[in-house]
């Protein structure tokens, strides 16, 4: 584990503002497909299908959003205790991956 953790990039050694870029453009690439895909998906019913079936996935826009977030939600939780013992270098916990009491933990922080 020792070697692996040489290859991380620390976000928090170096210059800050490439570290930024670096955390910031696969974010802002991916939340950019995310829209392009929406826009063609709405562009492609509204021309070819019409307009009830546009109101019909535009009505599902909202339950997709839900949906994505409570899994956002979970995974931030499932990154805490991870982060906490990568933090403190508790290498054998770290790599024994998420046990009974995590989950509850993280399920706990986000409620």
């Amino acid at each position: 584990m020792a070697s692996e953790r040489g290859r991380i990039n620390g976000i928090t050694e170096g210059v800050i503002w490439k570290q930024l870029l670096i955390f910031f453009f696969p974010i802002m690439l991916g939340t950019f497909f995310q829209q392009l895909y929406n826009t063609v998906d709405t562009v492609v019913v509204g021309r070819f299908v019409g307009t009830t079936a546009l109101a019909a996935v535009g009505s599902t826009g909202s339950v997709n959003f839900l949906v994505v977030g409570f899994c956002a939600g979970v995974c931030g939780g499932f990154a805490i205790p991870a982060a906490q013992q990568f933090g403190a270098g508790d290498e054998k916990e770290e790599d024994g991956g998420a046990r009974g009491d995590d989950v509850e933990r993280a399920l706990e922080k986000r409620i």
